[in-house]
């Protein structure tokens, strides 16, 4: 009987062993989406609640109250989150909508009681650029090379030589003799045209875009966890700390945290406070913004591919190509013959021969098109976010962007 007592509190000493918080546990938060000291775009133009996520490492399974705090000293209660397991992603969301947010130094207090371990209070100190979200158009340039090849021409000369004699070649006295000699009667010679004809090749190019579109879904990069928060400095109204060990020097360990409302999230309420600080937020509007970093929660550009490319045509001279055409000129030689002499009653024999046949070469130049087509081809990259993926990947602390090539 005394060894199934014993037996019995073994056991329960190894239940509340699991169940019971270790006194001296040390419960550390660290940002993930904002980090301590870090600089931050928000989207003016969001109507989404602002949210932070944060990790613990070295606590006992409790709830930690996440506390934001403006540049007004507004202070909001977000939502409470597990400690537990550690280095999990906890998403808190405030009761502020970032388009009811300002540009200036915010506060993310971190407190909780850590079970029966040490209570914390930390504080996470960051920078908001508050602004409208760009648009960048970006247009895709397709460039187009062509070759050229120029065409030289080059002219043979041709002479065509045409000698024509000219004399008396009749007589007014009618001849009582008959000459000895014959004189040879050279006709003009006739002139034939002949035409040449060179065809030349034009070639003309045009230019054609081939666009195909692709469709990706964006992916989720998640930010590891940044530095450790550091202890607070700000006290805040909203939550309070109740000494439990009075006569002990004071410490963080001897205070509990506890919550002066348990109201929900009320965004409502959350606009009414904000408008009493919106002449200060619009006249800060445009400030610091060289501060801020293009990273997690949103992105101060987004952007568009234009749907037209633009298209670039880039034109080479090639080697260039020599023709011949050959040019007909014709130079007429007039020979006179002397005078003949004439004896009264003498009649001279006269032959005449063929008429002679010259040829007239002219050259002509024809131009045939050729249109040669070119295309070039560009892919459209369309990046589809489903509703389901961008709440996922808010809880965990990423953000949503472009497929990665792996």
């Amino acid at each position: 009987m005394f060894t199934s007592r014993l037996s019995s509190l073994a056991a329960l000493a190894a239940v509340l062993s699991v169940t019971a918080g270790d006194v001296n546990s040390v419960c550390k938060s660290f940002g993930v989406d904002f980090v301590d000291e870090g600089s931050y775009f928000i989207n003016s133009l969001s109507q989404d609640p602002f949210t932070c996520v944060s990790t613990f490492k070295g606590c006992n399974a409790d709830i930690a109250e996440i506390l934001l705090v403006d540049p007004q000293n507004e202070e909001y209660l977000c939502s409470q989150v597990q400690t537990t397991p550690e280095d999990d992603p906890k998403l808190s969301t405030c009761p502020i909508l970032k388009n009811q947010m300002s540009t200036g130094d915010w506060i993310i207090l971190v407190l909780g009681n850590n079970d029966d371990g040490n209570p914390f209070a930390w504080e996470r100190d960051i920078h908001l650029d508050v602004g409208p979200q760009a648009t960048s158009t970006v247009t895709p340039t397709v460039t187009f090379n062509v070759t050229t090849t120029p065409v030289v021409t080059t002219k043979t000369a041709t002479t065509s030589v045409s000698t024509s004699t000219v004399g008396p070649f009749s007589t007014v006295t009618r001849p009582s003799a008959t000459a000895s000699q014959t004189k040879t009667i050279t006709p003009v010679p006739v002139t034939k045209t002949s035409t040449t004809t060179f065809t030349r090749t034009s070639t003309s190019v045009t230019a054609t875009v081939i666009a195909t579109t692709k469709t990706v879904t964006a992916t989720c990069t998640v930010p590891k966890p940044g530095r450790q928060d550091k202890s607070a400095t700000y006290t805040p109204t909203l939550i309070t700390a109740e000494a439990l060990r009075p006569t002990s020097p004071p410490a963080a360990k001897y205070n509990r945290y506890v919550r002066k409302t348990d109201r929900a999230v009320d965004y409502a309420y959350a606009k009414s406070r904000v408008e009493a600080a919106k002449a200060r937020r619009d006249a800060k509007a445009n400030a610091d913004v060289a501060r801020v970093e293009k990273r997690a929660p949103d992105a101060p550009t987004v952007t568009v591919t234009a749907a037209t490319p633009a298209s670039t045509t880039i034109t080479y001279t090639g080697a260039p190509v020599t023709t011949t055409e050959t040019v007909l000129s014709t130079v007429i030689t007039t020979s006179t013959l002397p005078a003949a002499t004439f004896y009264t009653g003498i009649f001279t024999s006269t032959i005449t021969l063929p008429t002679q046949t010259k040829t007239k070469l002219i050259s002509t130049t024809t131009t045939t098109k050729v249109t040669r087509t070119i295309t070039a081809s560009i892919t459209w990259t369309t990046t589809i976010t489903p509703t389901a993926s961008v709440t996922a990947c808010k809880k965990v602390g990423g953000s949503i962007g472009p497929a990665r090539r792996i």
